[in-house]
């Protein structure tokens, strides 16, 4: 009775570790494989409960999320370019019209990162089956590709709205060599977040903007002497012009004047000889002895002192 019963409890319990072993759950996060004896049997469809022969049955389970790539910075050649050192600025507003000069084939650091996630499983564990061997041939395929498409891009380019382009283009690179593997992978997004001049570009940039500055600066300064040069003598000749003309309107109206003042004279003499020779003499005795320092040494008979003598 004891051994039956025994045998019961043995046969149960390995029913229950069969059944165990039997179900396995799926993440909604996770994506997963069958693999019997090292085998793909097949992808598990969507999250929840599923089951599975055990022993001979294994689950491989894969990240369904989008994962990331961050490969250390990295020196590339970029192509032939004109710009101009003070677009550090407004990058994006000077970009068009400034005027730099960057000889052929000078490197550059550039720093990237790519998102992706896993689209086939069984074409994944096929080809990568980890994802540390994804990320380092993801790296491998990222790097070439950008190497292909700086060198044809200018740094104008890559520092201007292009960029978005650019990377565009490198990811549709990454994606049809990936497609082309059958790597069961895709790339969702790549991004370029920095682009630096390596420390002897950066060097030989500072010295090629403080000579085109100073030349720049040479440039305006002479321009403005030139244009000061143009207003002083345009002012000049304006001023000589103004003065000439007020000295020529001037003399009309001192000649009107004195036209005037004759005829006023002439008729006033003409009424009074003797009361304008009066006049004539008191505006004299005015003037000549304007101030007690004068000194006139005259004859008693003088006729300058004829208004002086009594009786007359």
């Amino acid at each position: 009775m004891k051994f039956n019963q025994a045998v019961l409890l043995l046969i149960v319990m390995i029913a229950a570790l069969t059944a165990m072993m039997s179900v396995f759950t799926v993440d909604q996060r996770e994506q997963a494989l069958v693999l019997q004896l090292g085998q793909p049997m097949g992808k598990i469809k969507g999250p929840g409960l599923h089951f599975k022969l055990p022993v001979v049955q294994e689950v491989r389970r894969f990240d369904r999320r989008i994962l990331s790539v961050d490969p250390p910075p990295a020196q590339m050649v970029i192509a032939s370019d004109r710009y101009s050192p003070i677009a550090a600025e407004n990058v994006e507003a000077d970009l068009d019209s400034q005027d730099r000069s960057l000889s052929s084939g000078e490197p550059i650091i550039v720093d990237a990162f790519a998102r992706y996630r896993i689209t086939d499983a069984l074409r994944f564990m096929k080809s990568l089956r980890t994802i540390e061997a994804a990320d380092q041939r993801i790296e491998s395929i990222m790097n070439d590709a950008t190497r292909t498409v700086l060198g044809k891009t200018t740094l104008l380019e890559l520092l201007s709205t292009s960029r978005a382009a650019v990377m565009q283009d490198i990811r549709s690179r990454v994606n049809k060599k990936i497609s082309d593997d059958e790597l069961g992978i895709e790339i969702v997004d790549i991004r370029i977040v920095r682009a630096d001049l390596t420390p002897e570009l950066r060097l030989s940039t500072v010295r090629r903007m403080i000579s085109e500055l100073t030349e720049r600066a040479t440039e305006t300064r002479s321009k403005g002497e030139e244009r000061a040069l143009q207003i002083r003598s345009t002012a000049e000749k304006e001023r000589s012009v103004i003065l000439a003309e007020a000295e020529r309107d001037a003399q009309l109206v001192r000649g009107d004047g004195d036209k005037e003042a004759v005829r006023v004279y002439a008729a006033a003499f003409g009424q009074d000889k003797e009361f304008y020779s009066f006049l004539r003499s008191l505006e004299a005795y005015r003037n000549t002895m304007a101030t007690p320092d004068t000194r006139l040494i005259l004859s008693p008979d003088s006729e300058f002192l004829k208004y002086f003598k009594g009786g007359q």
